[in-house]
């Protein structure tokens, strides 16, 4: 391993200048080569600058978990505080202006981008894109990724799973934005569009990826997975709606239960990146747990600016939530994508999943979901 070696860190500033130049693959795989599974990767700065999202999607805890996180925007002053603690304490070198938000709220954007170049950091972004707010001052900032997230190429199956969204909107403002980067030269912004495959939009994948080769943007596809961390647990502990375990069982082309099923099955990945890779901030200057836990009351660690290095790793040791996530390997499902065996079995799952559909078979159960119907089938009648 390399990190933090001279070598590395003439590959970030080359990645820095030229990567625009290198597909998403083949920057994939180095970075793969680079940090293999259960190493050490330099830290990321995983920052909501805002506390709220235009949107209620219901595979996001936006749109699927009580609204009892605190709202509002972040100050530039403190995120710029943040971002250059971050880099001289902790050697994070990429910031990342989202988490569960939608970065395209604030109207200072432009600004929090110019910060992170300034620093001399990678800046990310991500976006819904329903909204083409400082589209032009966004794009003249030149953030170094811009992720477009979307689950549909029509209203008909957008709107399922991107709720209150408006595909044709996001259609013409991806076009707005090609336009804008043409005008700007900035082609060292890697535009990515990342779609979000369910059962019933698999048939809207090759348009959208059309769609998006000709405005110039990069394509991403995965199977979608349910968040965040409490709402696994739950579907764990058989504690969804009937909504809410109708929708997982009826939606998601990747069966959930058996995706986190055989999560839980794999031995030597004890190492979690979420964790130990990443410092997860509030748009209130507060340091969370992890990047897939929602609830802030419970996995609130503390004001980011006040604490150093050795504190930061003390509240997380052994932390309750670390502890019920450990448990059946959930942080494997939520980076299932670093986990080639995990990969693999989980694009299985999927095909075998829509196969089952197409021919109308029921679903089976989950090893645990199953122990579990049995127990209850067998329990005295109160």
């Amino acid at each position: 391993m390399i990190a933090g070696s001279f070598v590395e860190k003439m590959l970030f500033h080359a990645n820095r200048r030229f990567g625009h130049l290198v597909p998403w693959a083949v920057r994939d795989r180095l970075l793969k080569v680079l940090y293999p599974p259960n190493t050490a990767k330099p830290k990321l700065l995983t920052i909501d600058i805002v506390g709220g999202c235009n949107l209620r999607c219901p595979s996001c805890p936006v749109g699927n978990m009580p609204a009892t996180n605190p709202t509002g925007l972040m100050d530039l002053n403190l995120f710029a505080s943040i971002i250059r603690k971050g880099k001289r304490e902790h050697g994070a070198r990429i910031v990342l202006l989202y988490n569960w938000t939608e970065p395209l709220l604030h109207p200072e954007l432009p600004e929090f981008i110019r910060l992170v170049k300034k620093e001399g950091m990678t800046c990310a972004i991500s976006s819904n894109l329903n909204i083409s707010r400082n589209l032009e001052e966004i794009v003249a900032a030149e953030p170094d990724s811009f992720r477009i997230s979307l689950s549909g190429f029509n209203q008909e199956a957008y709107g399922l799973t991107h709720t209150r969204g408006d595909i044709e909107r996001v259609k013409q403002n991806m076009r707005l934005l090609s336009e804008a980067l043409k005008r700007h030269g900035r082609k060292r912004t890697v535009v990515s569009v990342h779609y979000h495959k369910y059962l019933h939009n698999l048939n809207e994948v090759e348009p959208m990826r059309a769609y998006a080769k000709e405005l110039g943007f990069e394509w991403l596809e995965n199977w979608a997975y349910y968040t965040p961390l409490e709402k696994a647990v739950q579907l764990v502990d058989g504690q969804l709606t009937a909504d809410e375990k109708n929708f997982v069982e009826k939606r998601f082309a990747l069966p959930i239960a058996q995706a986190i099923a055989a999560a839980e099955k794999l031995e030597g990945h004890d190492r979690c990146t979420l964790l130990e890779d990443q410092l997860v901030i509030d748009h209130r200057g507060n340091l969370n747990l992890c990047c897939t836990v929602y609830d802030l009351k419970t996995n609130r660690l503390g004001t980011f600016l006040e604490m150093d290095e050795a504190s930061i790793a003390k509240v997380k040791s052994g932390h309750p939530t670390c502890q019920r996530c450990a448990k059946q390997n959930l942080h494997l499902y939520f980076t299932y994508y670093d986990v080639p065996e995990l990969k693999e079995k989980y694009q299985q799952l999927a095909e075998e999943n829509v196969a089952r559909q197409k021919r109308d078979i029921p679903l089976p159960l989950a090893p645990a979901a199953e122990n579990r119907a049995v127990e209850k089938a067998s329990s005295p009648t109160p």
